[in-house]
């Protein structure tokens, strides 16, 4: 197993669902499966982490992100037999490459925007759209949560996911990475939404020192 140092994280955005065909609608939670594309995407997705010695594959609970997982394990273990059998033998090889669920990584929860295209949110309300855009930082989603709050549990999340000691693919969301990767660069939320991830993108993250950055950042449990 390497060490934290040498090891890289890699996160996973889910591939495309209809609702992220414009008009595009916000989905938060809501559990929509991929489409075709997406379903192409999440195979080259594991074409992209073949052969990066995945060893663990934690996804959101969300359909969309549960999918693609499923997808990348299978692509995975039909590709790299020889690799997988040198680290668990004696099982099947779609078993040798575990896969876990954690809520934590899933989508904000968006609460009365799910389900309703971005054109018609804009219209209806253009002031609270205004303030997503503007203060993401001290925006909450009319029913749903805080960008902070979704921030914090994505965090913790990759935190335990680092502790696990494998190199681990975590199959999330466009907005888990973006809050990621804010905090990988010293920036705060206010700065969301100057990044951005494609469907079916793949980032790398060091995981030298990061779960000491996290504790450090997450505040104290109550």
């Amino acid at each position: 197993m390497t060490s934290a140092h040498d090891r890289l994280l890699y996160l996973v955005r889910h591939g495309q669902t209809d609702w992220n065909v414009e008009p595009a609608r916000c989905q938060g939670w809501a559990d929509v499966p991929l489409n075709e594309d997406g379903r192409e995407q999440a195979r080259t997705e594991a074409r992209t982490l073949a052969g990066r010695g995945i060893g663990l594959i934690v996804t959101s609970h969300l359909l969309r992100a549960r999918q693609t997982a499923e997808i990348i394990r299978a692509e995975l273990a039909a590709m790299e037999p020889s690799t997988a059998a040198t680290v668990r033998p004696g099982l099947p090889e779609l078993d040798r490459v575990p896969l876990l669920v954690d809520e934590r990584l899933a989508e904000t929860r968006r609460g009365d925007w799910e389900g309703r295209r971005f054109v018609d949110i804009i219209r209806a309300d253009p002031q609270t759209w205004r303030s997503y855009r503007e203060h993401p930082e001290s925006f909450r989603f009319p029913g749903g949560e805080s960008l902070a709050e979704h921030q914090r549990r994505v965090l913790a999340a990759v935190r335990d996911t680092v502790a696990d000691g494998r190199t681990a693919a975590l199959v999330t969301h466009g907005g888990s990475i973006r809050l990621v990767r804010v905090f990988l660069e010293g920036a705060g939320v206010e700065a969301v939404h100057r990044t951005s991830v494609a469907n079916s993108g793949v980032v790398e993250v060091p995981t030298a020192d990061l779960s000491e950055r996290i504790d450090a950042f997450l505040p104290e449990p109550a």
